[in-house]
């Protein structure tokens, strides 16, 4: 090949190189300013009390007699970033005699045997569920204000201790229905199945 036809070949391949560079430099370009999506996370932290129990109920709780009452108020308490719903478990009702109905000790809400607090309710599963979602720094009404012993009840020796234990559940209420109003009037079945939903 001759040096002439060497330098016309050289001389396209540059020219080619020019072409594509300065197509590609001739495209429209553009970019956004980057967008943050800021977020924190929240949660779900409830705390679970009884004033009337420390106040007075545990004074008197040293050897009952039949058909006393002892103040117990069990009060839930939202003390997390999300709104929530509740539920409370109640066990030792009947540790004075289980299996026997007439020692089976009874919740008290205003002088009223069986009665629970507003918006309280005693669901199958043998939960007492709060009906209305629980706000950030709310508190549930109590469950009940008080245990009344049985009259059926006979002399014991003193010394033997019975346990009535509450314990508080709580699971997010946000995401439960696909609208917050939705939420809002959820029926207790629709709450203890939430409760599963979210692994309780």
């Amino acid at each position: 090949m001759s040096k002439r036809k060497i330098l016309l070949v050289a001389a396209a391949l540059c020219m080619i190189a020019i072409l594509a560079v300065g197509g590609t430099l001739a495209y429209f370009t553009d970019a956004t300013d980057v967008k943050k999506n800021v977020f924190t996370v929240g949660n779900v932290d409830i705390t679970l009390d009884e004033p009337l129990w420390e106040e007075q109920g545990k004074e008197d709780a040293p050897e009952v007699y039949p058909g006393e009452a002892l103040a117990k108020d069990p009060t839930v308490h939202n003390v997390g970033a999300n709104p929530c719903f509740v539920r409370v478990s109640v066990t030792g009702l009947d540790c004075l005699g289980e299996g026997n109905d007439d020692l089976l000790i009874h919740v008290r809400t205003n002088y009223v045997v069986d009665a629970l607090g507003e918006g309280w309710v005693l669901h199958t599963d043998g939960y007492y569920y709060y009906t209305k979602v629980l706000a950030v720094g709310a508190d549930t009404t109590p469950v009940f204000d008080s245990i009344v012993i049985p009259t059926a009840l006979t002399n014991g020796d003193g010394e033997t201790e019975f346990h009535i234990d509450v314990q508080a559940y709580a699971v997010q209420a946000q995401g439960a229905k696909p609208s917050w109003a939705d939420v809002q009037n959820m029926t207790v079945t629709e709450i203890a199945a939430w409760f599963g939903t979210c692994g309780f």
